[in-house]
């Protein structure tokens, strides 16, 4: 069964302006439920606007973007937010972290329009931190913790809402070699327990992943490696 689905999709930013910039072009591209997927290729190449495409972070200028069943690239702004919620856990590279928060506070704000007890969110909190050994900085603003702690507090937060979805923009880029390493058996093991996986890298250390598909992209088009 396939999660996610792009169908002739073709993302142009700054679209019919004289800073026009074509990021993607006819993209057609099929990701199995339970798989991980490899988006390989340089900086620029379009990999993450492609990610920003499936997490309805984006809306494609042509095309359609289908995630477990629904048109996503059609949904409306309030309704792209509860998606992300209910399907999405993104490690984003820049690991998007509200600096001046605690790490738990961080983690715990996909669940803020939940309406879960809060002793049910706290709990969910506490094992997501747990899981990724940052619980005992929980009440240690973000700003202070080291680049691979903050790495872990935003794969914390990517997971805390146990997302069937993990899309990782160049999860790696801040990493030394044995936090990049222990990052990527995570996501192994991630894709284990059933999750699908989709990694937009440059990493070649991920190659050593016995991964389900391999695609190249190169400005802006998606090519089976």
């Amino acid at each position: 069964m396939d999660i996610i689905v792009c169908e002739n999709v073709t993302k142009i930013y700054g679209y019919k302006t004289a800073k026009e910039h074509v990021a993607l072009k006819d993209v057609n591209l099929k990701i199995a439920k339970g798989s991980f997927v490899l988006l390989m290729g340089p900086s620029g190449s379009g990999k993450s606007t492609l990610l920003s495409l499936i997490a309805s972070l984006l809306r494609p200028t042509q095309g359609r973007v289908i995630v477990d069943g629904e048109v996503v690239s059609k949904l409306p702004d309030r309704f792209s937010a509860d998606f992300r919620r209910q399907k999405i856990g993104f490690i984003f590279q820049k690991f998007n972290l509200l600096e001046d928060l605690s790490v738990q506070e961080n983690v715990l704000v996909p669940l803020i329009v939940s309406d879960e007890s809060i002793k049910v969110i706290e709990e969910k909190a506490k094992r997501a931190m747990q899981r990724f050994a940052i619980d005992h900085k929980a009440l240690m603003p973000v700003r202070k913790l080291s680049g691979g702690e903050q790495q872990r507090c935003a794969i914390a937060r990517a997971l805390v809402n146990d997302p069937p979805i993990i899309l990782a923009d160049e999860p790696t880029a801040n990493l030394d070699d044995a936090l990049a390493r222990q990052l990527i058996a995570t996501l192994d093991e991630l894709k284990k327990e059933g999750k699908t996986i989709v990694v937009a890298t440059h990493d070649p250390r991920f190659l050593d992943l016995d991964v389900d598909a391999l695609y190249e992209v190169k400005e802006g088009n998606v090519y089976s490696a």
